[in-house]
């Protein structure tokens, strides 16, 4: 015994299932030293009549409630609040925030506003005189343009053809010159060799047929002059005109464009502005006129209760500062009313919307209303699970279907939903049945030593349907007997004396969490699931605080891997290879390689694992 105790204080994780063996042992001699004291009770088997329910507390809430919320930006100040409790007409002031500063917002932002609405008007004024002068700049290109084209057309048609035709006229003129010169001159020769002219008149005739020539000559050379390259010069420099009159309407087009364009986004810009600065100016007076705020019908002044313990929010009352979107009051419909309860997921599969309840108030013990299940929770509340991670319950609300008087909101109440009423069946006390080897079993007289298996069915806190298995007329015990064998910490499915299969241990890897094991927080498989008779400790445990001493132990052997001395010596035998009873250093090493953690007995998640002792 003292070597047992030792083993269990030198791993921390098995000495509550240590504690629970030795104190099962301590009673099953202690039991069997006054067994002749104790007088057995049984539980006479019969027919009737079972109703299967569910009973839950909560607080009785409005279906329908008007929820008050400080709608101003950021956060304000509460001047004045309605007491609680108070009943409020429709349009009644029931909160009065903190204004100042709402009400300096508003005037700065009714300047910025009237700021951009002047910026607008002159961005349109500007647009409008940008207009005028691009207009007059497209009508000026589009003029020089016109030009272009009468010059193209009137050198065609007239300069040109007249150019040519005045130096053909002037060439015309000197050759008829040159011929009446030629024959004055031949005239004045003549004259002279007879004596009637001198010398000196036929020299100025001789000079003026030169002269003539030669300014015939010159006058030639100016048309083809004029045809080869005045003419073709003068054309290209007049359709060039005519080009870059063109083109310049064009560039005088896109800067019109693109100077209206410029002007117009600066409209826009001065557009978008003002409906900021109109919206900007809207909110600010939403916010200063959400600093009063009126009753929006009818009802009860309550103040909100926060169900997270942790907020750092403050209580609602004059001069406390409230945050935007923050409740600061209901306004229930007291007309109609429902209760809001938590269901233990070992039960809420049972509750459906639907289905029929009775609801009794704390302050009205003596009368009880009809209602039903309105809405289920479909995932587990939250704000239950700070106190208890592994408490998972579901929200339900249950519709009170009878008119309540003079009931406030948060009022205490429980309530029984129906879940069905089983007609002419077998039950017995919900503690008469216990579990062996998984599989649920009573005690009758008859077999005082001995287990009779049964199928159970539904049950509630009371009492527990056997499907098959009972008889009416048997007597059952209230207190099944503690089993004198060993006790199976880890719900071993092998029975007792039963040869363990020989495993190669070269072909099979070892297990990473051998059975009977569970690392520390690990949630238990859906095969290491507890039976019936488990569950419902488990249901009344967290309903009413006790369990069945039975079902405790299991829970802690389950959960934290008590030792067990035959699981053991089995593994003992696993790992014996010369069959001597005894491990040697070779097989203990094989056995510490096959189990490096989380093994039978091993400790706390981190620490190196114990070797037991083997005699």
């Amino acid at each position: 015994m003292l070597r047992f105790i030792r083993v269990a204080k030198s791993r921390p994780l098995i000495s509550a299932g240590a504690t629970v063996l030795l104190a099962l042992v301590v009673w099953r001699l202690f039991s069997d030293s006054t067994s002749e004291m104790v007088q057995t009770t049984y539980f006479d088997v019969k027919k009737g009549d079972f109703l299967i329910s569910i009973i839950a507390g909560g607080s009785i809430e409005a279906v329908n409630e008007i929820s008050i919320r400080n709608e101003v930006e950021g956060s304000a100040r509460i001047i004045y609040i309605v007491p609680e409790g108070t009943y409020v007409k429709k349009g009644a002031m029931i909160v009065e925030l903190d204004s100042a500063m709402a009400l300096d917002q508003v005037n700065q932002q009714q300047i910025s506003f009237e700021k951009a609405q002047f910026s607008m008007i002159q961005a349109n004024e500007t647009l409008e005189i940008q207009k005028s002068l691009t207009d007059s700049d497209v009508r000026a290109s589009e003029l020089k343009l016109e030009f272009a084209k009468i010059d193209l057309d009137k050198y065609l048609k007239g300069d040109s053809f007249q150019t040519r035709r005045d130096a053909q006229i002037a060439a015309e003129k000197l050759r008829e010159n040159l011929a009446i010169a030629r024959e004055k001159l031949y005239w004045s020769q003549e004259l002279f060799k007879k004596d009637f002219e001198n010398k000196t008149v036929v020299d100025n005739d001789r000079l003026s047929v030169n002269n003539l020539q030669l300014s015939l000559e010159a006058a030639t050379n100016k048309i083809w002059v004029i045809q080869t390259y005045e003419h073709p010069k003068m054309l290209r420099k007049v359709q060039s005109d005519l080009e870059e009159a063109k083109n310049d309407l064009e560039r005088v087009k896109h800067q019109v464009e693109a100077k209206l364009a410029q002007y117009r986004a600066d409209v826009e810009t001065q557009k978008n502005t003002l409906a900021l600065q109109q919206r900007k100016l809207d909110r600010d007076k939403k916010n200063l006129a959400a600093t009063k705020i009126l009753a929006p019908a009818d009802g009860l002044a309550v103040f909100p209760v926060s169900n997270n313990r942790f907020s750092s929010e403050s209580l609602i009352e004059e001069g406390a500062t409230v945050r935007n979107r923050q409740e600061m009051l209901k306004l229930p419909d007291v007309s109609r009313m429902k209760l809001t309860v938590k269901v233990h997921e070992s039960q809420v599969s049972k509750v459906r919307p639907g289905l029929a309840a009775f609801v009794v108030l704390d302050p009205m013990p003596e009368k009880r209303f009809k209602g039903f299940v309105s809405k289920v929770g479909l995932l587990p509340d939250t704000s239950s699970r700070f106190g208890n991670p592994d408490l998972k319950v579901y929200i339900t609300e249950i519709l009170i279907s009878d008119e309540i008087i003079d009931i406030k909101p948060g009022v205490s109440a429980h309530a029984e939903v129906i879940i069905t009423n089983l007609v002419n069946v077998i039950t017995v006390p919900i503690q008469s049945v216990t579990t062996l080897k998984g599989k649920p079993v009573v005690y009758t007289s008859a077999s005082a030593s001995r287990a009779v298996p049964v199928e159970v069915g539904l049950f509630n806190t009371k009492f527990i349907q056997i499907v098959s298995g009972l008889k009416e007329g048997d007597r059952v015990m209230l207190s099944p007997p503690l089993d004198s064998k060993p006790a199976d910490m880890d719900g071993s499915i092998m029975e007792e004396g039963e040869k363990p299969p020989t495993n190669d241990l070269s072909m099979v890897p070892p297990p990473a969490n051998p059975a009977g094991s569970r690392k520390p927080g690990a949630s238990l498989s859906p095969n290491q699931k507890t039976g019936p008779s488990e569950n419902r400790g488990n249901s009344e445990r967290d309903e009413s605080g006790r369990g069945a001493p039975q079902q405790e132990g299991a829970k802690r052997s389950g959960a934290g891997g008590g030792f067990n001395r035959d699981e053991m010596m089995k593994q003992v035998k696993i790992y014996d290879k010369n069959g001597d009873g005894k491990l040697d250093e070779e097989e203990r090493a094989t056995m510490r390689a096959a189990m490096p953690s989380g093994g039978e007995g091993s400790g706390r998640q981190g620490e190196k694992p114990q070797q037991k002792p083997v005699e």
